[in-house]
């Protein structure tokens, strides 16, 4: 359980957790860089070739100049490195050195190209810098903070420091130009701006605004410079995870549960626990599987039962005849007058053939019980072989009145059937009739059109067969314990047979209450024509 989840957890959670971080090899950052430095190359290509041919026409030593006027007239900044004093790798020098146009997505994003044969390599930048963007969003609240302590006469800014307080959620102080130390970049940052900003380490800013008496600044403390802080992120990202992982956990779970007991039961019934069931939800994943495996189990555990049902059946009806030829071998050697030969030598003659009829029934269980592949299927005309068939077995029986009813629509209704087999059913079914009849048999032929079947209903006047015992007749050496029983002798195979057959044909054939008096089977199957 727990190798599968982490197995799944590395699976789904490698490759999301690959595609989110920022490296070089994230195919989604690479993919989005490409197609940045595409546009931006198609962009900028008429502006670098603008400045190129303006400094051709200019002495070299003029172009960092040249590039800084240039720069004011640009909404971006514009600088002039010289690609000795640069850290480009191999591969990045190489293009310049071909004069071609590489972007940069860094924080801001830049372009690069070198200046003809020069040393020199023109840097314009196509986003605004951090700090560009912190001045430009910052001038505006300055510039009227500024004009509101120029409004203020200066003995009254503590109270305007108060004011302020209640719609300023950071916290506002003034400070003398004394108490600050100001280094020569914020100096010059001050003369262009008049004001200027710190960062600390919990990237929280401190803007200083020079106000209008000139010797006092105006600090606004600790604003943060994004709305997210770090530790929401993570919770954030932890939450994600955790919740997928859940998700995760609820689904692999019952697949594992169910998989265990499917395997568990494998494994008993392999050990002849023929009894053993896998349990399986319904809404499982493995359903499907565990249905499948227990419908198997119920298959070979009924084959084995009924094999082994066949098997005491056989031993036990083989038994009668064997000890028959014993009991007359025995008394034939004791034999003195030849009428006592003869009793005792058709007694043998009687055991003899009784054996071979059930070696031959039970070889044709057995081939009707096997592979339906042996089956050879074709069309015929099931009126003409059912009037054949049954005219050819009446001949056994001179006392039976014989009635063959062929509906109009079977009449000439082609089905698709084991010649060989249909034979055999039918003639098991015409047999079993005579045999318990006492006067009439009656077989019916008719087609069900709306259902495609046919249907064959053979009819005798005998006692007839307990409701009870409809099912029952069918099994393999089932003697019903009856009149009907005694009536005729049989080793019970030859319902059988007929139900086997029915099932190669993907029919059915059951036992019923004849119009006649006595019983009634109906074979029905499909024509599949």
């Amino acid at each position: 359980m727990i190798k599968s989840f982490l197995g799944l957890w590395i699976l789904v959670f490698g490759p999301l957790f690959f595609l989110l971080y920022p490296s070089d090899l994230n195919p989604i950052l690479s993919f989005n860089n490409y197609i940045e430095g595409q546009r931006y190359e198609r962009i900028y290509q008429g502006t670098f070739t603008l400045i190129e041919s303006r400094l051709d026409t200019i002495p070299i030593d003029t172009w960092p100049d040249e590039i800084e006027q240039l720069s004011q007239h640009f909404g971006y900044a514009l600088q002039l490195l010289d690609i000795n004093q640069t850290n480009l790798g191999t591969l990045k020098r190489d293009e310049i050195e071909q004069h071609q146009i590489i972007f940069f997505n860094e924080e801001p994003e830049f372009l690069i190209k070198k200046i003809g044969n020069s040393h020199f390599i023109l840097k314009i930048f196509v986003d605004s810098s951090e700090e560009e963007k912190i001045r430009r969003g910052a001038e505006g609240t300055v510039y009227l903070l500024q004009e509101q302590f120029a409004a203020t006469e200066q003995e009254h800014w503590p109270a305007l420091l108060r004011s302020m307080a209640n719609y300023f959620p950071f916290d506002l102080q003034i400070a003398s130009r004394n108490q600050i130390n100001i280094s020569q970049t914020e100096q010059n940052q001050l003369a262009t701006d008049s004001f200027f900003w710190r960062t600390n380490l919990n990237d929280e800013i401190t803007f200083y605004i020079r106000l209008s008496d000139g010797a006092s600044f105006l600090l606004a403390n600790l604003i943060p410079m994004s709305s997210i802080h770090p530790s929401v992120i993570i919770v954030l990202v932890l939450v994600f995870v955790l919740s997928i992982s859940a998700g995760m956990f609820f689904w692999t779970y019952p697949l594992w549960r169910d998989l265990k007991n499917l395997l568990a039961a494998t494994s008993r019934f392999g050990s002849g626990d023929l009894n053993s069931r896998a349990l399986v939800y319904k809404i499982s994943t493995v359903a499907t599987l565990g249905k499948a495996f227990n419908h198997m189990a119920d298959r070979i555990e009924q084959l084995l039962k009924g094999q082994r049902t066949l098997t005491n059946a056989i031993a036990h009806d083989l038994r009668t005849p064997l000890y028959r030829l014993r009991f007359a071998f025995e008394m034939l050697a004791n034999a003195k007058t030849d009428r006592e030969k003869e009793k005792y030598q058709q007694s043998i003659s009687k055991s003899l053939e009784d054996l071979d009829s059930l070696i031959n029934q039970t070889m044709v269980l057995s081939r009707y019980s096997g592979d339906s592949q042996l089956l050879s299927f074709a069309k015929y005309h099931l009126a003409q072989l059912l009037d054949d068939e049954c005219s050819s077995v009446v001949q056994l029986y001179p006392d039976i009145h014989y009635q063959l009813q062929i509906a109009p629509e079977a009449s000439g209704k082609l089905a698709l059937i084991d010649q060989i087999a249909m034979k055999r059913a039918i003639s098991n079914l015409f047999i079993n009739a005579c045999k318990y009849a006492r006067t009439t048999v009656v077989v019916r032929l008719s087609f069900v059109s709306e259902t495609d079947m046919f249907v064959i209903d053979v009819c005798d006047d005998g006692i007839g067969i307990d409701e009870s015992d409809w099912e029952r007749i069918f099994l393999p050496f089932e003697q019903l314990d009856n009149a009907r029983s005694h009536a005729a002798s049989g080793h019970g195979l030859g319902l059988a047979i007929v139900k086997h057959i029915a099932q190669w044909h993907q029919g059915t054939v059951c036992a019923g209450r004849s119009d006649l008096g006595g019983a009634r089977f109906t074979f029905t199957f499909p024509s599949r024509t």
